[in-house]
């Protein structure tokens, strides 16, 4: 029997959306075929022209594009312009590790496409076609994060309330998923057409630290962007962590900004803590690949930190400003058989509600 084909379309390789994409395989791949898009290949620049032009640009790299097919080419609407492709590029997943090959017999009609990202839909122009179409969202703050001008309608999408946002941007899809904290909750008052998703991709690989709070100091860490506002390390961590060095305490802070993902799963093996100051995340991952190496984390309210920590118990919840975070981390820091505590649970409380396997399944 032909097994059905899922195309999902991430923004570039080696990231995020991919890493969440390859958690999901071994779960999938039995079933499916699984394919994978870029949807960096497709963006849409904003160029305005008048229809003359456009007739005769579009003429030409339609010429262009008959004698020459392995040229890329470029094609004007009124409000943008775009790139063809006579055989776009797309890759079929061959293991459940992630492995792909350039697919060159694309299949007519996919069964299911997956969009991780609601504004691909007005950034980029994405020529694949399915039966089922399905876009998530997972940034756990409104209006969400990511390009707001919508270059097709000519819309800022940031003006929109979330009920005309839904009708503009999510209405048109068959399923939307969603990552942590309210997102579920919120957009299930609009429609029964949403589900939770996430996965962590190498669940099983991260190196678990066996002695937090076993050293006389303690070592606080953090991995992502830290340009991004959001994410508060720039505005929150970094000056807490200072305050507390200067204040006489014997505080680390390892941090990770780039690298190979594989890097990770060592990275927390020598880590007691992790501080999330996150006020629009979804995941973020950090929290998952600490849980999964069993260590604790304080946190802000929200997505995976709010599904996954009950406070006092295997973590703690903070206020995002300074004095907050401050008081959480001396809390800890002094009470080390808290933190060993809470280093005990965070693992299989982690696996018991949010592991990859129960959430897959709602793709």
């Amino acid at each position: 029997m032909k097994k059905k084909s899922i195309l999902f379309v991430v923004d570039k390789p080696d990231w995020a959306y991919e890493f969440m994409v390859k958690s999901w395989l071994p779960y999938l791949l039995k079933e499916y075929d699984c394919y994978i898009a870029y949807q960096q290949d497709f963006t849409i620049k904003l160029r305005k022209s008048n229809k003359f032009f456009r007739y005769f640009y579009n003429l030409k790299s339609l010429f262009i594009s008959k004698i020459n097919t392995s040229k890329t080419t470029y094609f004007l609407h009124k409000n943008y312009i775009y790139k063809h492709y006579n055989r776009p590029p797309f890759y079929k997943f061959t293991s459940i590790i992630g492995d792909k090959i350039l697919e060159k017999n694309s299949p007519e009609i996919f069964d299911f496409k997956i969009e991780m990202a609601f504004y691909f839909q007005y950034t980029s122009k994405i020529p694949f076609i399915a039966k089922k179409n399905v876009t998530g969202i997972f940034t756990d703050c409104f209006p969400h994060e990511g390009p707001t001008y919508d270059i097709k309608s000519g819309t800022d999408r940031s003006l929109l309330r979330r009920e005309q946002f839904y009708e503009k941007y999510l209405k048109p899809y068959d399923h939307i998923i969603v990552g942590g904290g309210n997102l579920l909750q919120d957009y299930q008052k609009l429609t029964k057409k949403v589900s939770f998703v996430y996965g962590i991709y190498g669940e099983t690989l991260f190196q678990q630290n066996p002695s937090v709070g076993d050293t006389p100091g303690l070592t606080v860490g953090w991995t992502g962007n830290p340009n991004r506002p959001m994410k508060g390390f720039q505005q929150f961590i970094e000056p807490s962590i200072e305050n507390l060095k200067a204040k006489g305490f014997d505080i680390k802070l390892k941090t990770k900004f780039s690298g190979n993902y594989e890097e990770l799963y060592s990275f927390y093996k020598d880590v007691d803590l992790i501080v999330i100051a996150s006020s629009a995340d979804s995941g973020p991952s950090l929290f998952a690949e600490a849980a999964l190496s069993a260590v604790p984390t304080i946190s802000t309210k929200v997505g995976l930190p709010l599904m996954g920590i009950i406070d006092g118990e295997n973590g703690l919840f903070v206020e995002r400003n300074i004095k907050s975070i401050e008081k959480a981390i001396i809390d800890l820091y002094d009470n080390r058989e808290k933190l060993k505590q809470f280093s005990s649970r965070i693992k299989t409380d982690y696996l018991t509600t949010l592991e990859t396997k129960h959430s897959v399944g709602n793709l």
